[in-house]
């Protein structure tokens, strides 16, 4: 016999799944859960589950702006200096993988974004393209 929290992780599996009918699918399998659940400690746990979709849709949210903002500042620099550049000199890597991870594209199913290290290893592309432009002078 399904526990709740299996109930719950078949509901959270839904949310997260790629088919077209997923929403559909979500409502009916919450509302049976409703149903067949209703003790206070079910209750609770129903809530815990609703209050953590929120966190997990103010996170998600977040990292929207945050992805937003990077691609708004990019866009600017991209005219004084090609991602191309970067992508080679500082990641060894393709032009395609850098934009993967800066607009994060989906691959193979799987959305790439800027890891932390990227962003180190980007910030400090930035910062020594700059002291390299800020030293050039002609005589």
């Amino acid at each position: 016999m399904k526990t709740i929290q299996d109930e719950l992780k078949e509901l959270a599996a839904i949310l997260h799944s790629n088919h077209s009918s997923k929403e559909e699918e979500y409502q009916r399998k919450f509302l049976s859960i409703q149903e067949r659940y209703t003790s206070e400690e079910d209750c609770k746990a129903i809530g815990d589950f609703i209050l953590n979709g929120y966190k997990e849709l103010s996170s998600e949210a977040t990292e929207i702006d945050n992805m937003l903002s990077v691609q708004e500042r990019i866009k600017e620099m991209k005219e004084i200096i090609p991602l191309s550049y970067i992508a080679r000199k500082y990641f060894g890597k393709s032009t395609a993988w850098l934009q993967q991870r800066i607009y994060g594209y989906k691959v193979r199913g799987r959305v790439y974004r800027l890891s932390e290290q990227d962003r180190e290893t980007f910030n400090f592309a930035l910062q020594d393209i700059s002291k390299k432009i800020g030293s050039l002078s002609i005589p």
